[in-house]
């Protein structure tokens, strides 16, 4: 027992090392900071929260937040939960790959595991997607148990296992429902509908018991109500963007190698990779295209959101790998140094985009907020006053959402509060009182001032995000704005504004008394960010 345990351990440590270098590096975006918001409250605040929005995410949040009891809300500690669902991942991977291929196979597929830009991206997300692949993994492997020795205990296992990936991920149901595929595929012709009953039951019966879940994110969905149609990005979208996270090299050597044994198997062969590939393809392609056809009428295709197809994934590049290693050793180069070589060459494609993963504005639109707020804490002095932009062009919420997901970078500062209190309402942000508001707030309680604003730009900046949507960041300029006249009449001037990359902060303080001549203009620096 212990021998069998020792390589999926072995594989997994290395995932999450392989995961967690830098994890903290890069800042917090809007969503990770949406789950600091969710957990930084009571179970029972969670629960009213869930019923407004993100119960697709409920299940996390809760062992979110006991983990963030322990180790605390920072970066770093999320990231680490993450990395750690990695590991578990790249193990149960090796689990399901020696079933299905054997030992030397199971290597393959945890080493691609660890490669895969998709995999390496979910372990520095402080969102669920990590523990989606490893849930998905085991409710493969549950499944496999199942339909290789049938039994109701190991049928009642595989339900829960559906129960546990789906609750933890809606999407995931598009993978239980790809799994009856393989499940049914083993029995014979006329025996195939009495083998997928059980496995369709076994399916069907928690996702009745997750139908008040599945109803309350239906009528949850306008938090993704700025989903679009790919349109003519949708190729890149499945080719590039889904598995391998803009790794345009990793891709590119990917389907290179995947078009190579695509020919070897066709030429004959692929008998000896039939099971692998029966769990495989329907797994990486049945949610996929569910999705895609979805969403030519009501858009739900986000390419992270089909993480659930990893697994799927995995199985198929180490079938790709072996085939063509095969293929070599017909031109007499040895089958394991054919495997090293293009396992190699997959690492070597995949560093640029793990370390474009690991860099500091590697989020979406290359957001700063942890930078910001971290600059902020550096130079504010206790009683400050701190307040937050109310809507940048490019944001549905106040820069407050910053204060809400970063609490440890303004303990100590004044802060103008907020219209009512998130945990109590049930809303997943607090609402922000409005500039009108500032002046009289900053000249009672403040003598320094530090702003979170969009960062000035004089051209419309724009980002493709998720390959269906771009975000626009407008022009601004602080200076001149509704937030630096309102603080002026409240007594406050801007001494120095410090740009980041979409935000800035501006620090504020109550002069003297004029004297001498007309001020020197004023300091409006550009943030180096720490290495």
């Amino acid at each position: 027992m212990i021998r069998r345990l020792a390589p999926p351990t072995l594989f997994g440590l290395l995932g999450l090392l392989v995961s967690v270098w830098h994890a903290n590096r890069p800042s917090f975006w809007f969503d990770e900071l949406a789950t600091v918001s969710a957990i930084d409250r009571s179970p029972g605040e969670l629960w009213r929260m869930l019923g407004d929005i993100d119960v697709v995410h409920g299940l996390y949040y809760y062992a979110a937040a006991l983990w963030a009891g322990t180790f605390g809300l920072g970066e770093l500690s999320l990231r680490v939960f993450s990395s750690i669902g990695v590991g578990v991942a790249v193990a149960l991977m090796y689990v399901l790959a020696r079933r299905l291929g054997g030992p030397g196979f199971a290597v393959v597929a945890a080493v691609i595991a660890i490669l895969l830009p998709r995999v390496t991206w979910a372990g520095v997300e402080a969102r669920s997607y990590a523990w989606v692949i490893a849930a998905t993994t085991g409710m493969l492997i549950a499944g496999h148990v199942a339909a290789q020795r049938p039994s109701r205990r190991r049928w009642l296992l595989y339900g829960l296992t559906v129960t546990l990936a789906v609750g933890l991920f809606l999407y995931t149901a598009l993978a239980a429902a790809a799994a009856l595929v393989p499940l049914a595929w083993g029995a014979e012709r006329g025996m195939r509908w009495c083998a997928a009953r059980p496995a369709l039951i076994a399916t069907v019966v928690p996702l009745a018991v997750l139908s008040p879940v599945i109803g309350l994110a239906a009528t949850e969905k306008g938090q993704v109500d700025w989903l679009e149609w790919p349109g003519w990005m949708l190729p890149q979208n499945i080719l590039v963007d889904q598995w391998f996270d803009h790794s345009w090299a990793f891709a590119a050597a990917a389907w290179a190698l995947v078009a190579v044994a695509g020919l070897l198997l066709w030429r004959g062969g692929w008998r000896r990779w039939a099971a692998v590939l029966h769990w495989a393809l329907p797994v990486a392609w049945v949610p996929v295209l569910l999705v895609v056809g979805v969403s030519t009428i009501s858009p739900m295709y986000v390419g992270r959101y089909l993480v659930c197809t990893v697994p799927g994934v995995v199985l198929a590049l180490a079938v790709c790998v072996r085939v063509v290693a095969d293929g070599a050793a017909r031109l007499r180069m040895p089958g394991r140094v054919g495997v090293a070589v293009l396992l190699v060459v997959l690492a070597v494609c995949a560093v640029p985009g793990y370390l474009w993963q690991r860099s500091p504005l590697s989020k979406p639109g290359g957001s700063d907020f942890s930078y910001a707020a971290r600059y902020i804490r550096d130079h504010a002095r206790p009683g400050d006053c701190v307040l937050f932009q109310v809507q940048p062009s490019w944001s549905t919420t106040s820069l407050r959402i910053a204060y809400e997901g970063l609490p440890g970078d303004f303990v100590g500062l004044r802060d103008i509060g907020s219209d009512g209190d998130r945990r109590t309402d049930g809303v997943l942000w607090d609402r922000a009182k409005g500039v009108n508001q500032w002046a009289a707030w900053a000249a009672q309680n403040c003598t320094a001032a530090w702003v979170l604003a969009d960062a000035d730009r004089i051209d419309d900046a724009r980002h493709r995000e998720n390959g269906n949507l771009i975000w626009t960041f407008r022009p601004f300029q602080f200076m001149g704005s509704d937030m630096q006249m309102s603080l002026d009449d409240g007594g406050l001037a801007v001494v120095h504004q410090e740009q980041f990359h979409i935000l800035q902060v501006v620090h504020l303080e109550r002069p003297p008394p004029a004297v001498g001549p007309d001020p020197q203009a004023l300091p409006h620096t550009r943030h180096t960010y720490w290495r």
